[in-house]
């Protein structure tokens, strides 16, 4: 199971068409994160913001564009979106759509929150950044925006919309371009980055109305959102080698691979590595301290065999536990024992 809270690839995967790049000169689109072509490919795969945020930098240093959001941003059409998407053009009008799209924002969106609140003239859709969006500000907004837009212009038509669009920031050299993309009634170095539809705009209803589709795509975004509330619930109080130690301590009798816990903790195996290099830890010394203790355990209890103990431990095989043992303690169980035991009486 993927972990929905990072961004889906699918994002990364359109600006890397959209730049025209192939695998051949893929090096710098992904240079400084620890993302694979292929990974960039998987179709249902995430990546994690802090290789997301360095893919945009240097997709902006390879084009050169400093409106390459709203270039790309373009090209983020509902289906982008997965379930999201789907919910929204199938639903039966753009007021449904963009209700949703505050509620089940969070699934996709990782770089800002999605808030609704009521407008004397309509709704209020306002984005605000999760973190200091620094250099990525306008980029990462107009593309958002943009993606928004689409949507609109699904139900309203090209040209139709009614409303304005603010932004927190200056208005950038190229501002003009902002009009094809978000109309005329539009203002920067605003109190918020929002878009304002008006009721009229907002009473639009979707040209492919679907019921039974619409249904089951808010329950998958349902699932989708439930997942992440579960996993911060579960990740809250806890570093990343506290949840991997626990799951292990847990789970007794099986050899856990990098690839087992990652999956259980609904997370990449290059995430897990990520997390536990910066806490300062990796996956091999949690494995070995735990399986250390408890091994010490099982021998504190003189009925217990060597084999016996390498069973519990999950070994298949006597001679596999035995060379474990030695990495783990620099010595044979048998030695360890008679040191910690003393001579047998």
């Amino acid at each position: 199971m993927q972990e929905h809270r990072h961004p889906s690839s699918s994002y990364a995967r359109i600006l890397f068409r959209h730049l025209r790049l192939s695998e051949t000169n893929s090096d710098r689109f992904l240079n400084g994160t620890q993302v694979s072509y292929d990974e960039l490919m998987t179709l249902d795969g995430t990546i994690p913001r802090d290789d997301l945020s360095t893919i945009y930098r240097n997709a902006l240093a390879i084009s050169n564009i400093p409106e390459l959001g709203l270039s790309v941003g373009a090209q983020l059409h509902m289906s982008t979106h997965g379930a999201l998407g789907v919910a929204t053009f199938s639903g039966p009008d753009l007021r449904t759509g963009m209700e949703l799209l505050g509620r089940f924002g969070q699934t996709r969106a990782d770089f800002f929150t999605i808030t609704l609140k009521k407008h004397p003239k309509g709704l209020r859709i306002i984005l605000t950044e999760a973190f200091d969006l620094a250099d990525l500000r306008e980029f990462v907004l107009e593309s958002a925006l943009c993606g928004i837009f689409s949507a609109i212009t699904f139900f309203a038509g090209a040209g139709n919309f009614e409303g304005r669009v603010s932004f927190t920031y200056p208005k950038p050299r190229y501002w003009r371009k902002y009009i094809a993309h978000f109309g005329q009634d539009i203002k920067f170095n605003q109190a918020a980055t929002e878009i304002i539809i008006f009721d009229s705009c907002l009473a639009r209803p979707s040209p492919v109305p679907d019921p039974v589709l619409h249904q089951r795509a808010v329950a998958l975004c349902e699932q989708h959102l439930q997942e992440i509330k579960a996993g911060e619930a579960d990740r809250s109080g806890l570093s990343t080698e506290a949840a991997v130690t626990k799951l292990m301590y847990e789970n007794p009798g099986h050899i856990w691979s990098l690839a087992d816990v990652a999956a259980q903790l609904h997370i990449s195996r290059r995430t897990l590595i990520r997390r536990l290099h910066s806490e300062g830890t990796k996956f091999q010394t949690i494995r070995d301290e735990l399986a250390k203790k408890q091994v010490a355990g099982y021998l504190a209890d003189t009925k217990l065999s060597v084999e016996s103990i390498g069973y519990l431990m999950g070994f298949s095989d006597t001679s596999s536990f035995r060379r474990s043992f030695k990495r783990w303690f620099g010595e044979t169980p048998s030695q360890y024992m008679a040191r910690v035991r003393g001579p047998a009486r």
